[in-house]
């Protein structure tokens, strides 16, 4: 049943690329919007509240926020931006596996302003090497010694089970990301890290990502408590992996077929459905002139390379505010530059 509701996710999807819309792009205001829903409800589930005005005040109007907001919004729009995108690209190439690269990649970006801020020591992208606890979790992360060959044995089993045609796309996800936060692989992060891999997943295998319902005390508890009651197998591979116990990928496909994973699949899929239903209402490619973004992201909305937009910059001639080591530039700015041109 879940295979067929993926299918028709995925071909809904394939008719909106067709319609040149560019389903996972920021210039997509139905798709942006969707974005900020799910950076706000992820970072909730965190315990870092924020409400639209915090958002639109961060992403779109450059005015000064508290810093940890800040920080926590900046982060997650940087890494999830930046791979999705790339995860997209792999996708239409046919290229899409995953590497441990990627998972250093994800919590490099998010984790950047909290570390310019000062709420986050050590390196940024690196993996624990000292053990860990979880409050209120029902699993014991892996000893931090064993971390690299923990996710080392979920990367291969994962790239395993993608070659397989007949894969079943909303199991391998809702998997994935349970495997992933029992590991528990980095200092801090890692359940936005996680999140932000689910949606990595879901888009590098054709669909779209997710925003998990997370502002209300409710939602969370429905989240944690689907996490919770599949998280037992990857609670006896961490263990095994800490005793030596050479575990092939057929040992690990028994644990994990001995296990029910329908209350996350279920999760999964209902905000698939509400990113495919918020996508179909969409009228097409549009900027808000408000919202502020990467110089990286202008640069490749408007075919102009970064030299030339930081040239523009040091020159006076395009506003732009600098954010830790990062420019950014309002929508506005640039077309009012454009048109400017245009008329002369």
């Amino acid at each position: 049943m879940n295979e067929k509701k993926i299918a028709k996710i995925k071909e809904a999807l394939q008719d909106l690329k067709k319609k040149n819309i560019g389903i996972i792009s920021v210039s997509n205001s139905e798709w942006y919007s969707l974005f900020k829903d799910e950076i706000r409800n992820s970072i909730a589930i965190e315990g870092v509240f924020a409400n639209r005005n915090d958002l639109l005040d961060i992403l779109e109007r450059n005015k000064k926020a508290d810093k940890q907001k800040a920080a926590a919004i900046l982060g997650y729009f940087e890494s999830a931006s930046t791979l999705y995108e790339y995860a997209n690209n792999q996708f239409q190439e046919k290229e899409f596996v995953l590497k441990i690269s990627d998972l250093k990649q994800i919590h490099t970006l998010l984790m950047r302003y909290e570390k310019d801020f000062g709420f986050y020591n050590g390196k940024i992208g690196d993996f624990r090497v000292s053990d860990i606890e979880v409050a209120q979790a029902s699993f014991k992360p892996v000893n931090g010694f064993y971390v690299r060959e923990a996710l080392e044995l979920f990367i291969k089993w994962f790239n395993t089970q993608l070659k397989n045609r007949d894969v079943d796309i909303l199991r391998l996800a809702a998997i994935s990301h349970i495997w992933f936060e029992t590991i528990h692989p980095f200092r801090d992060g890692n359940g936005r890290s996680g999140r932000i891999l689910l949606s990595y997943i879901l888009i590098g295998c054709g669909l779209v990502n997710i925003a998990i319902k997370g502002i209300a005390k409710t939602d969370r508890e429905k989240y944690y408590e689907a996490l919770e009651v599949s998280d037992a197998c990857f609670e006896k591979i961490n263990r095994d992996i800490e005793e030596g116990i050479n575990i092939s990928l057929e040992k690990i496909d028994e644990y994990i077929n001995k296990q029910d994973f329908t209350a996350t699949e279920k999760i999964v899929l209902e905000c698939l459905e509400r990113s495919l239903n918020r996508l179909k209402s969409a009228k097409g490619l549009s900027f808000e002139p408000e919202a502020v973004l990467p110089l990286r992201k202008i640069a490749i909305a408007y075919d102009y390379s970064q030299d030339y937009l930081r040239n523009l910059i040091n020159r006076g001639k395009l506003k732009a505010a600098k954010r830790g080591k990062l420019w950014y530039v309002r929508v506005k700015d640039i077309q009012d530059y454009l048109e400017f041109i245009s008329s002369k």
